[in-house]
């Protein structure tokens, strides 16, 4: 019996330790952006993402955020890319990478960052 209470208590502090692990992850997994409000009723902010898409959707969702309940209005809009090389030359190597790594058996480097692209918003709440 006595051996069976230090499995259950093993077990639950196994548990709790992932259950730990897994909220802080949920948390750092949807990052926000600093939102700015402009003077003429318009506020700024910028989506970061390892995609054009993932730093869109980082950016819409400060966007949502501040608005609340009410519809997001795009202004104006602007992605760049901030990788180590230009964006062409960063998808020809992830390409050759992917080839190789499945010829050999291997997992495909993986060069992008999670600031690659910018996406830089403008908007009001309407």
């Amino acid at each position: 019996m006595i051996n069976n209470q230090a499995t259950l208590n093993k077990t639950l502090a196994l548990s709790a330790t992932i259950a730990a692990a897994l909220a802080l992850s949920a948390c750092q997994s949807t990052p926000s952006s600093p939102v700015i409000q402009r003077a003429d009723a318009t506020f700024e902010t910028t989506g970061l993402g390892e995609s054009k898409v993932k730093a869109q959707q980082n950016a819409i969702d400060s966007a949502n955020k501040t608005c609340r309940s009410k519809q997001v209005i795009i202004v104006n809009d602007e992605v760049k890319y901030n990788g180590l090389l230009d964006e062409r030359a960063g998808r020809m190597i992830g390409q050759v990478g992917a080839v190789v790594g499945s010829v050999l058996g291997n997992k495909s480097p993986d060069f992008s960052r999670d600031d690659d692209y910018e996406y830089k918003i403008n908007f009001r709440c309407q």
